[in-house]
């Protein structure tokens, strides 16, 4: 689902970055956390099962699998469309 305020893909566990900006999927089983944005801080687990701890502005820290979480990264700042930067990417 795109959001108009980001660009947004589906968080892979070799893409998993410390540090990175994700929100909570819309089908995700708990409603509460649907569509939470939060920041990366831990990553645990090896090739098979990895799991993803996330911590929100308010100060919940929550474990995720990477398939409920979307990579959100940030809107392009509106003068570097003046520019000459590509709207797409």
């Amino acid at each position: 689902m795109a959001h108009d305020d980001a660009r947004v893909h589906l968080v892979r566990p070799k893409e998993i970055r410390l540090g990175a900006r994700v929100r909570v999927r819309e089908s995700h089983r708990i409603v509460e956390r649907r569509g939470k944005v939060g920041t990366v801080f831990g990553r645990y687990g090896g090739e098979g099962y990895v799991a993803v701890e996330v911590r929100f502005p308010e100060g919940a820290e929550r474990l995720f699998w990477p398939r409920d979480l979307e990579e959100v990264s940030a809107p392009r700042a509106w003068w570097y469309l003046l520019l000459g930067g590509d709207a797409a990417g």
